[in-house]
């Protein structure tokens, strides 16, 4: 048997639309673990709404082997800014900003655009303008501040956010444009996210699978936003949900089912059946 490294992303993909975690999900995820393989979270979120995802996936629920535990233990976070162990509870790697482009970017969306809401993630913290709109539940660990400027970590900031009237897919290339030394892209509607240039999901993965021993043949990844296009690119089999952004469509190998008909469960369960 061939032993591949699964990687995946969560919001629309491996979760239904209430961000919840289907049973079948969990046993599929079991399956293709104790089938030898080695199973990844790649998430835009960060590390603090990432882990009751990740202890569910490694909750076993008996005392069999639930796979390779480097795979099992560790997440892509933050679209790549960090990755993360969850059994020893730590930072793997980080990938801040360095200071000055920090200054540049938030300098350019001031004057860009009138009226910006912005917030950061300053190491495993949240910082949201008080004017920035989030749903309590993905707002409740956040500090918030008059302007971001006052309050960030300079030398900690992994991951900008972006609010501008309307929904961030209709804005988050302008976003782009307005920041050519940086990584623009949007994994729902309420924000775009901006990270130091070349830090993203496929650079965190490749640098995962280099330690794992995989080649890019050997990745499997599946996904539904723009953000998740750099690691689909990358991969050797790209897998879209049904209900995946066109662009994700358009670049994926094959499509499954979507994420409420639990679409990587539907795939993952046939690969267990050719083993």
């Amino acid at each position: 048997m061939e032993r591949r490294m699964i990687v995946c992303d969560l919001d629309g993909t491996l979760l239904d639309s209430r961000g919840e975690l289907s049973e079948r999900t969990r046993a599929a995820v079991r399956r293709v673990r104790a089938a030898g393989h080695v199973f990844v979270i790649a998430t835009a979120r960060p590390v603090r709404d990432t882990r009751h995802v990740a202890a569910a996936l490694n909750d076993t629920g008996d005392s069999g082997d639930s796979g390779d535990t480097a795979g099992a233990n560790s997440a892509v976070c933050g679209n790549g800014s960090v990755v993360y162990d969850f059994a020893r509870d730590e930072v793997v790697d980080h990938h801040p900003f360095a200071e000055a482009d920090v200054t540049r970017a938030l300098t350019a969306l001031r004057d860009r655009f009138p009226g910006i809401r912005l917030g950061a993630e300053c190491h495993l913290e949240l910082l949201l303008e008080d004017a920035f709109e989030l749903a309590p539940a993905l707002a409740r660990d956040a500090r918030r501040v008059a302007r971001l400027e006052e309050a960030i970590d300079w030398h900690g900031v992994g991951k900008i956010v972006v609010q501008l009237e309307g929904a961030a897919r209709g804005y988050y290339e302008s976003v782009g444009t307005l920041l050519p030394g940086c990584e623009v892209t949007v994994s729902a509607d309420v924000f775009c996210e901006v990270t130091r240039a070349g830090v993203t999901k496929a650079a965190a993965l490749e640098a995962m699978a280099d330690r794992l021993g995989f080649g890019r043949a050997g990745v499997i990844a599946f996904g539904d936003m723009p953000n998740d296009l750099p690691m689909l690119t990358w991969s050797g089999t790209a897998v879209a949900v049904a209900n995946a952004h066109p662009a994700v469509l358009a670049a994926a190998h094959e499509m499954t089912a979507s994420n409420d008909e639990d679409g990587v469960a539907v795939w993952l369960e046939r690969l267990s059946e050719k083993h």
